[in-house]
């Protein structure tokens, strides 16, 4: 089941602008450097600076130095807006970014006119009555449920609703969509009437249930978490159904905004929140894709590299996969073991201790536990 398109509750900082894939795997330092001799060569006012600032941009925003990247934000738009007031697609991009810069930092008002701004552009470029300008619609229409204007957010997304049942019909999985954001707006709001009528339909249009054996992609696991969110919500458990929703949209975030650490880290979150419902094939798709964004972003020997190496083997050895455990048990212990924080290391090299012996390679099973136990009984933290 493919969702998309739809923009409703976001993971947090979880949107992004299609033209910045994979730049975070992009040196920042590298980049300033490129920007610095273009300055020399163009002027400081050229509109050849905008690739390079707006690379620089998303590079800063993905390595968390916010206050830089809002600099190179605010000069890009200034460049764009002067220079390419008709890259209809550049400025939406442009706005897009930057009002997730600002929310992901819970600065909502700040925010909002950015969003606003890419509705305006939307609406002029393809008109009101477009899924595009719809989608915009609904980025708004998060930002103001985490904002806590549920009033606004709900006239946004009850628009969203009766534009999709007109253009696509009653039956459409992106009604279903809208139905559920509507219920849990509703349930916010107090009103536990409207929060039931929309539920049910929800229930009707969503997967009835997850999709099967295999999790190949971001389109199979969406299947998997709307089947979720339904069961919390059936069980009186709206957070957590309200976390399972923007969830399941991860497909959409991870086709726009694949090479951003947020996106790790949330794909690393939920990943663990399948492991502890006992959803296997699902926590072990999710955790070899974060060690993937993670090993891209941060490079092989992060800490983050090895929480997610840790995860998967002890996963793949609590289902008797021992030689693909050893594997990524060993990875974690190479990191941690050059990282400083002893603790760490030790579990991961108890937990690599349990595989070998596993395998039968009772030696190298005795020397890793005789390592832990010597690090648990010396380390005595100040």
């Amino acid at each position: 089941m493919a969702i998309r398109g739809t923009g409703f509750f976001r993971p947090l900082g979880s949107e992004s602008s299609g033209k910045l894939e994979l730049m975070s795997a992009v040196n920042a330092s590298e980049l300033i450097q490129t920007v610095e001799v273009a300055q020399k060569e163009y002027g400081n006012d050229s509109p050849l600076l905008i690739e390079p600032i707006e690379k620089l941009a998303f590079a800063y925003h993905s390595s968390g130095d916010y206050a830089n990247a809002e600099n190179c934000f605010k000069r890009v738009a200034m460049l764009r807006e002067s220079f390419q007031p008709d890259d209809v697609a550049g400025l939406l991009d442009l706005y897009h970014g930057f009002a997730i810069l600002l929310r992901v930092q819970n600065r909502f008002a700040d925010a909002e006119p950015y969003y606003i701004k890419a509705i305006e552009l939307s609406r002029r470029s393809f008109g009101d009555a477009h899924p595009d300008t719809a989608t915009r619609k609904n980025y708004l229409a998060g930002l103001y449920f985490a904002w806590g204007r549920y009033d606004m957010a709900r006239s946004i997304v009850e628009a969203s609703y009766n534009f999709y049942r007109t253009t696509f019909g009653d039956k459409h999985e992106l009604v279903g969509v809208a139905a559920m954001g509507l219920a849990l707006i509703c349930n916010r709001q107090g009103l536990a009437h409207e929060a039931s009528e929309y539920f049910k339909q929800a229930d009707r249009l969503l997967p009835a249930g997850p999709r099967g054996a295999v999790i190949l992609d971001f389109k199979d696991l969406a299947a998997s978490l709307f089947f979720l969110a339904k069961e919390k919500y059936k069980q009186g458990q709206i957070e957590e159904a309200e976390t399972l929703f923007r969830y399941s949209l991860l497909i959409e975030t991870d086709r726009l905004w694949p090479g951003h650490r947020i996106v790790g880290d949330n794909v690393q979150l939920l990943a663990d929140l399948y492991r502890s419902q006992s959803m296997v094939i699902e926590a072990e798709f999710l955790y070899r894709r974060a060690i993937e964004i993670r090993r891209n972003i941060m490079g092989p020997d992060h800490l983050d590299v090895a929480i997610s190496a840790n995860a998967l083997g002890v996963l793949l050895y609590d289902n008797r996969r021992y030689e693909e455990a050893a594997t990524f048990l060993m990875e974690a212990c190479d990191i941690r073991g050059r990282a400083g924080f002893p603790p760490l290391y030790a579990n991961s090299l108890r937990a690599y201790a349990a595989c070998l012996r596993q395998m039968s390679r009772i030696e190298e099973s005795d020397e890793c536990e005789r390592k832990a136990r010597n690090i648990f009984e010396r380390y005595n933290p100040a």
